[in-house]
């Protein structure tokens, strides 16, 4: 049977992640938490499904008559997974009329108004039903086969671990959606090794079929590059499919080509809507925008006082999150040359060249022109030569729908160390050049501090703050020249509606920078948010009777959902977890002493490791350079790891349990707080210029100990517990999982508004909390029957 349940964990994390690339897609992004959560409760409900009708999961005998119920809920795990995934594309969920990516801005302000709270409400059970056909499997096997608790429950880890490791290679090799029918394969699969155990000759027909077509189009998918899905997009999240004339899915993102009345845009996700240029028109449009031309009509070099094309194309330039190359076009039209376009989802780069090979000012056709797939910290860490001219332009930072996405990644190359690397890899006389549009004061802290721990005793005098149309900071690591500010101000003469807010030039220029810098948070790479515990109780007044109804910022309007997500997963787990166990807790518990302590520790390990693995998820993302990455290599390490520590559990000797459990709880103490505390700053010092997969490499090895650990005390804690408390096995599974649901969304908040140290020592605190209630674990005992009851 351990067979059958690595693949039922197999497929289950493949729906997990799978759900987070479609959500990425369909809605805005604030809402993929609560079907995350949703996807945990459901987990939590079928073990109480189990747990009341036992009959789910029936005693195993010689008749197979265990193995053949596992078949068929097998069976319909797959069918069910299915039937979310069609939800989740073409439920129509946002209200989405004809509009174009130009308004994607303004409707992410209006997602209370646009969603359609009955088809979302009725989305929710779809997919939180294959969560809980597996939950009940899980369940029904912890409790049919309790003997075997360490080698079954490795199983369900290292099965997991699989699915992650297989799930980026399968977002290559089918189009984002169409992975569910690998799910439906290797769930059928599931089905047909517990069939063939119970000798079931319809079930292994069944079985065989749906595995078969499964496959069939997992081959049809993949024969079409990856590209069209044999189940499509029906509406992206704040714009229309209607003018999408071509989209390809990869591992980190799905690409769209949206052509309307000449205009073509390059998609990304649907957070981001970035102008293809083909024409000289277009290029010329380009120069037209402050922050992304600004810079550049400085001119490159220090001897080149009139910027001259000669002195430009001697320059080196990096441009951060070029995607489809609007930066890189507009450096082009001015001279330079000698140009670097870097961006983690740089298939974003072939794309354009490949499509539009006949366009005369296609950027990325042009010579002098490298395409960097990397991170943008990574690639500067790497630069062999300092750079002259280093900018970046939004990052997909503007709207609500990317803002969780970027507080994961974009936002940390705007944190206080990030411009410190900008700073140390620029040129004597180099120029940083970011634009952030509104929120362009934003970067203010982080540049000041820098500048000051590197000893600059004027700061101001190195920082020039336009505002206007097209907002923008520029930096140097050294005072601008009266000249230099003198041909800033020129140039600001070719914009439209540009102010320069703070002059280097000014004698109060530093004064006048720290007072606009006190305003707003610093963002660090432990922190690389700009929440603060005010903006987030403002955000929340509109929730109350008589609260505010004025336009929303991004970042309140983020708020205000993860709030009413939470307020409906406490609800959820009212109804589906509180409400059962209030009814039948005291009948399944009676005569057991010392069931709060076994629910108390269950409590604690169950929200100690899903928040530890939530915050090394965020906490390594700047790392390993993409969410999608750290989400892999995480869930990958610690599943894999925990499995193997769970199969070591079964090998202890009975009567040291209790003695070992505390000794792996204080291990789990110990390594995640040197995982905290120590670790990070170590990898950013000497492991961040390293290539993607030494990194990866790193990360997962770097892990495996703390995950090992975290592995067994679940696996311990049921072997310690008398046969007679059976039980509260299915409560505590429940417990357990419900937890996970708290933690996957309180963790999210602190970790924004406290940072990650914070987050980490609130998960460690409840592995403390755990630790604590070992000796009343060890100490449940039935107080009848106790003749029949291993104590």
């Amino acid at each position: 049977m351990r067979g059958t349940i690595f693949l039922v964990s197999f497929s289950l994390i493949l729906f997990e992640l799978l759900l987070t690339r479609i959500f990425a897609v369909v809605l805005f992004a604030q809402f993929a938490h609560l079907a995350l959560a949703i996807a945990l409760l459901g987990i939590g409900v079928g073990a109480i499904a189990q747990h009341l009708r036992p009959s789910l999961v029936p005693e195993a005998g010689p008749d197979g008559r265990m193995e053949r119920r596992l078949g068929w809920w097998s069976l319909a795990l797959a069918g069910s997974a299915v039937l979310a995934v069609l939800a989740a594309l073409y439920f129509p969920v946002l209200d989405a009329p004809e509009v174009g990516p130009s308004d994607y801005q303004d409707r992410s302000y209006n997602t209370a108004v646009l969603l359609n709270t009955g088809w979302f409400v009725a989305m929710l059970p779809l997919l939180m039903l294959p969560c809980a056909v597996a939950g009940l499997i899980f369940a029904g096997m912890f409790q049919r086969l309790k003997d075997q608790i360490g080698q079954i429950y490795a199983a369900d880890l290292i099965g997991g671990a699989f699915g992650a490791v297989v799930f980026l290679p399968v977002l290559g090799w089918l189009a984002g959606p169409d992975t569910v029918f690998l799910i439906v394969t290797t769930a059928a699969l599931a089905a047909l090794a517990a069939f063939w155990q119970a000798k079931d000759r319809r079930g292994l027909w069944a079985a065989g079929a749906a595995a078969l077509l499964g496959a069939a189009l997992s081959v049809g998918s993949a024969v079409g590059g990856g590209g069209g899905s044999l189940l499509p997009v029906r509406e992206a999240a704040g714009y229309s499919e209607r003018d999408v004339v071509y989209t390809r899915w990869t591992p980190l993102v799905r690409l769209a080509v949206w052509e309307q009345a000449g205009e073509t845009k390059i998609l990304l996700d649907n957070t981001s809507a970035s102008e293809v240029v083909k024409t000289a028109a277009d290029r010329d449009r380009m120069v037209d925008h402050a922050a992304r031309s600004l810079v550049f009509r400085l001119g490159g070099q220090p001897d080149g006082a009139s910027g001259g094309a000669s002195d430009n194309a001697a320059a080196r330039v990096a441009i951060l999150a070029a995607s489809a190359g609007p930066e890189v076009a507009a450096a082009q039209a001015l001279g330079f040359s000698d140009i670097d376009a870097i961006d983690i989802a740089s298939e974003i780069f072939s794309l354009v060249a490949t499509r539009f090979p006949d366009a005369p000012a296609n950027p990325f056709l042009q010579p002098g022109v490298r395409h960097v797939h990397s991170d943008g910290r990574a690639a500067i860490l790497r630069a062999e030569r300092p750079y002259d001219i280093i900018l970046m332009v939004h990052a997909n930072l503007w709207s609500a729908a990317g803002l969780l996405a970027s507080a994961w990644s974009p936002a940390l190359l705007e944190t206080r160390e990030a411009f410190g690397t900008y700073l140390d890899h620029l040129s004597p006389d180099g120029t940083i050049s970011f634009g952030k549009g509104s929120a362009t004061t934003s970067l203010l802290p982080s540049i000041l501090a820098a500048l000051r721990e590197r000893g600059v005793k004027e700061p101001g005098r190195c920082v020039a703050l336009i505002e206007g149309n097209s907002s923008l900071v520029l930096v140097k690591h050294r005072p601008w020249t009266e000249e230099e500010a003198a041909r800033l101000r020129a140039s600001l003469t070719l914009y439209r509606n540009a102010t320069l807010t703070l002059d280097p030039a000014a004698a109060d220029a530093t004064a006048a920078l720290t007072r606009l810098a006190r305003k707003e948070p610093l963002m660090t790479d432990n922190r690389p948010y700009m929440d603060t515990p005010d903006l987030v109780w403002e955000a929340l007044r509109g929730l109350m009777p008589g609260g505010s109804g004025e336009r929303l910022s991004s970042l309140k309007v983020l708020y205000r959902s993860l709030m009413v997500q939470m307020l409906a997963v406490l609800a959820a787990g009212a109804l589906f977890v509180g409400a059962p166990m209030a009814r039948y807790w005291r009948s399944d518990v009676a005569g057991l002493t010392g069931g709060g302590g076994v629910l108390l520790y269950v409590a604690g390990l169950g929200y100690g490791y899903l928040a530890l693995e939530t915050v090394l998820i965020h906490q390594l993302v700047l790392f390993v350079g993409h969410p999608t990455y750290a989400i892999t290599v995480v869930v990958l390490s610690m599943m894999l790891a925990s499995g193997l520590g769970s199969m070591v559990t079964g090998r202890l000797a009975e009567a040291g349990l209790v003695r070992s459990l505390r000794w792996v709880l204080g291990g789990v103490l110990v390594l995640g707080g040197v995982q905290t505390w120590v670790l990070p700053p170590l990898l950013y010092a000497t492991a961040l210029s390293l290539p993607l997969a030494a990194r990866l490499a790193v990360t997962f090895v770097g892990l495996l100990p703390l995950g090992f650990l975290m592995g067994m005390p679940f696996p311990l804690s049921l072997r310690i517990l008398p046969r007679g408390a059976a039980g509260i096995i299915p409560w505590a599974w429940a417990i357990n999982g419900w937890m996970s649901v708290v933690a996957s969304m309180f963790t999210v908040l602190l970790s924004r508004i406290y940072g990650y140290p914070a987050a980490f020592g609130v998960a460690l605190g409840f592995y403390a909390v755990a630790f604590a209630a070992v000796g009343r674990l060890a100490r449940a005992r039935s107080v009848r029957h106790a003749g029949c009851w291993r104590e």
